[in-house]
Formats: structure tokens, sequence, C-alpha cells
């Protein structure tokens, strides 16, 4: 069916009113801001967001007890598999980690520290943390814990699938 000369409007395919009513697309913006901070300082210490997870994922496996295994980095730090070779690869190239077989499991390749490693996050860690502070800092005690409490019900809900 024609209509009289208008051409006929298709519905929209937006579900809010205002795109900030989408929780994706807040994400999205706080995601962006998030990066662009942390950019900056991973920049200053030569290193991109991948390689900082796993070395700060290795200082906290050092400082808990926990196996610093590749696959346990996989697990810890959600990066896949692949991306996390590559990364461990260049991390060793640069002295930062070292990487030996497990003495626990034949299969498993373990990944330490080394000074120079453990000295660079170190840095970072701290740098990251105050980046933390100011980027939260405008939430309140309150809305941060429900900020938190949000945020692992969504990673945790959405990991299974």
């Amino acid at each position: 069916m024609q209509n009289s000369g208008s051409p006929e409007k298709d519905e929209s395919p937006f579900k809010h009113e205002s795109a900030d009513d989408s929780p994706g697309f807040l994400l999205y913006k706080i995601t962006v801001l998030w990066q662009q901070k942390l950019g900056a300082i991973f920049a200053s210490f030569g290193i991109y967001q991948t390689q900082y997870a796993i070395l700060a994922s290795l200082k906290y496996f050092e400082e808990k007890g926990e196996a610093s295994t590749q696959s346990h980095l996989v697990e810890h730090a959600r990066i896949d598999k692949m991306t996390l070779s590559k990364a461990v690869r260049a991390l060793e190239d640069a002295g930062y980690v070292s990487r030996s077989d497990s003495k626990k499991d034949a299969r498993a390749v373990s990944v330490k520290l080394t000074a120079r490693g453990r000295k660079l996050v170190s840095s970072a860690i701290r740098a990251i943390e105050q980046a933390d502070e100011e980027f939260f800092g405008c939430l309140n005690q309150e809305t941060r814990a429900q900020y938190k409490s949000i945020a692992r019900t969504l990673i945790e809900n959405n990991s299974k699938r």
C-alpha cells in the first residue's frame, strides 16, 4: 500500500527514549573513559592493558600463594589462551617474566615475575590504584559498594554463558 506522497516510516529499533537509558551504552561510555585514563598510565610504563592484567595477576598470585600457571592466568584475568600466550611471550622477551614447566603438573606452564617485572608491576599497581581512586572518587562509600556488587553480579551471571 502506498501513502499519498509520504514515505512509510519504519518503526524505530531503539528500545529506549534516551541513549543514556540503555545500560549497555552507559557501560560502553564508562569503559571508554576508564580505558582512556588507563591508557596513558600503561603507556608511561611501556606496557598495554593485557600485559598489566598478567603482571598484576602474577603479583597477586605471589602474595596469595596461588599457582601461577598460564591456565590460572586465563581463568583469573579472563584473557583468552592465545592472547595470553602471546602477551606472556612478549613479557618474557622484555625480561618481566620467566616461564618454566610446572613442578606440580607436567602439562602446565608456570609463569613467574622476574625482579624487573616485580619492580615494574609494583609501580604500575600504585599508579592504577591512584587512578581508581580518582575515577571512582565521585561515588560515596555506599554507592561504591553498590557499584561493586552490581559489577560482580553482572560478571558472575554473564560468565556462565
